[in-house]
């Protein structure tokens, strides 16, 4: 079984191009993307954490299943506040 996920920061929403075998992957992407990564919550459809973004500053990052709608909703509200 493999799964779809989508990569949020406070910057963009990136879909990962390619199916998964499971969140895990996803994270490890995230993590080929953007750099080390404290990851905070894991969850079976969602893990957050941060990351040294632009100017050495503590940047949000989601890595979301993208059929797991309620997760995946929380995780964009989430990005929508901050991007404002």
């Amino acid at each position: 079984m493999s799964i779809t996920t989508a990569i949020i920061t406070t910057d963009c929403i990136a879909m990962i191009d390619q199916p998964v075998d499971c969140l895990l992957d996803a994270m490890i992407e995230a993590q080929n993307r953007v750099g080390q990564i404290t990851w905070n919550d894991i969850t079976g459809e969602r893990a957050d954490g941060t990351y040294r973004g632009p100017a050495n500053t503590e940047t949000p990052i989601s890595v979301v299943d993208t059929s797991a709608t309620t997760d995946l909703l929380t995780a964009v509200r989430t990005w929508l506040q901050q991007a404002r």
